[in-house]
């Protein structure tokens, strides 16, 4: 009988020994190393608490790992830390976990094999093997880009499958990537509103990124990403693919709030001043023109695409606006910078005819400069996403690309077309692939495909394109169960 009041006083004891123990330790802390250290002091239990909860709930670490993806280019301009490095880390961490939960029997690895994760296994392969092409000179230059170009490919499409396998769990991201558009078109109206901060001032003058943000044309606003080509590329994408949403969700208030968010990413992308994003909504919703079967939407899309087009390349209206005679800019063939472009990629076709497989990883285009400065491919900006896959791995590693993201939206139109039932999953699924048909076409005039965050939210949505009759099926069988109750309780 005396045991439990003994046990319990024990328990009493040791709780208020640690709690003591902490708060002196805490106030030791701030006495002799500042406020600072003892505010991260404090937090080391909440982050053992959510560590440990982690290992119960490891579908929550990637969208941790997918929320801090949308904002860490950017953060780096606050907080000094190696982007690739801290994204390899978290994934480690990621994999780490999954690890201890499958030794319980609680991941199931075979989901992660699929049609996509297949072809991003071939294409990793790829870029692996480049290691070995003899022109490469640099095995950090490869070691360094191989997780950009192959490596975070294959990551997500392996690991969306194991945690994702529910409609809500699409939805979810939706929700979230939503939100995160919504707080950087804030951002981004605040910038030209009330001004940059002394951080965006400072990365403006004295890194010198103001020579392509401040210009003669007005200012490119960039919001909370790494530079203005980024946040427009990602704004044209959440436009696209919240506005394709917004047709066929059930639920009014949803599809209310998607055609909000849709407007807010056009304005967005208006402010980011990028003219080769503009791609991304013209070629998606020339897509979506496509795969839509409903005869009221085809020609509303049609009038407002054109109409689009032939006010930008035709008229004159608004260019007292610097944002519209920017984006106007975009259809003028005769601009200096598109003509030094197609000069580079002259002098690219030269030197490349003897290179089927590249000059290597990470050894085109400015960034080369870091491994091979006096590289001939180093001197000359590669300023394409596509141009680079072609500099770096050669014509055959560009035809391989190619193959696998044409293989994917044929894939996803195939889907739409004759496979996919649910009205509003295959609205959804006509944003996703049409956002990256968009983000595939403007990737010809800038390298956006791959930075942060545009490769983990294209990487993503091809995951959930391959995920979708998955998804058709589930929600199939729960209106069949619902008929049925009905049926059973008229």
């Amino acid at each position: 009988m005396l045991i439990a009041p003994i046990k319990d006083n024990l328990n009493r004891i040791v709780v208020a020994s640690a709690l003591f123990s902490g708060v002196y330790i805490l106030y030791f802390t701030i006495i002799y190393f500042g406020w600072l250290f003892g505010v991260l002091f404090g937090f080391v239990p909440i982050g053992l608490v959510i560590t440990l909860w982690l290992f119960h709930q490891p579908k929550w670490m990637y969208i941790i790992i997918y929320t801090i993806n949308y904002f860490i280019a950017g953060g780096t301009r606050y907080i000094n830390i190696p982007v690739g490095i801290t994204m390899d880390i978290l994934l480690i961490i990621m994999f780490l976990i999954l690890f201890v939960e499958s030794g319980k029997k609680n991941v199931d690895w075979i989901k992660g094999f699929n049609g996509l994760s297949s072809l991003a296994i071939i294409w990793l392969l790829y870029c692996f093997l480049e290691l070995f092409n003899p022109q490469v000179t640099s095995a950090e230059a490869w070691m360094t880009s191989i997780r950009g170009v192959a490596g975070y490919f294959f990551i997500i499409a392996f690991l969306t499958p194991i945690f994702f396998r529910k409609y809500k769990d699409l939805k979810l991201i939706l929700y979230l990537w939503s939100a995160f558009t919504l707080i950087v078109v804030l951002k981004a109206i605040w910038q030209r509103y009330i001004g940059f901060d002394n951080v965006e001032k400072y990365w403006l003058y004295v890194y010198g990124a103001a020579s392509t943000h401040i210009l003669n044309t007005g200012i490119r606003y960039f919001s909370l990403f790494s530079d203005a080509a980024n946040f427009g590329a990602s704004m044209g994408f959440s436009m696209v693919v919240f506005s394709i949403a917004s047709l066929h969700m059930k639920n009014k208030w949803i599809r209310i709030y998607f055609i909000f968010v849709s407007v807010a990413a056009s304005y967005g992308l208006l402010l980011s001043g990028t003219r080769a994003a503009l791609a991304v909504p013209f070629a998606g919703i020339a897509l979506f023109i496509i795969l839509s079967k409903n005869s009221k939407i085809i020609p509303i899309a049609l009038i407002l695409l054109i109409s689009a087009f032939v006010f930008l390349k035709y008229t004159n209206a608004g260019q007292g606006n610097p944002l519209i005679r920017r984006m106007r800019s975009a259809f003028n063939t005769e601009d200096a910078s598109f003509q030094l472009r197609m000069s580079n990629q002259e002098k690219m076709k030269t030197y490349m005819i003897d290179k089927p497989f590249g000059v290597g990883l990470g050894l085109g285009g400015g960034k080369a400069k870091r491994y091979a400065p006096e590289a001939y491919m180093s001197q000359i900006p590669t300023d394409s996403w596509f141009v680079m896959i072609w500099v770096e791995t050669g014509v055959v590693g560009l035809i391989l690309h190619l193959f696998i993201l044409i293989y994917i939206v044929v894939y996803g139109l195939y889907l739409s077309m004759f496979k996919l039932k649910d009205k509003e999953l295959r609205g959804i699924h006509n944003g996703l692939i049409s956002g990256i048909f968009g983000m595939m076409v403007a990737s010809y005039a800038n390298e956006v495909f791959a930075q942060f965050p545009n490769g983990f939210l294209i990487y993503t949505s091809q995951a959930f394109i391959f995920l979708a009759l998955i998804y058709d099926k589930e929600l199939e069988e729960k209106q069949l169960n619902e008929n049925n109750k009905y049926e059973l309780n008229p």
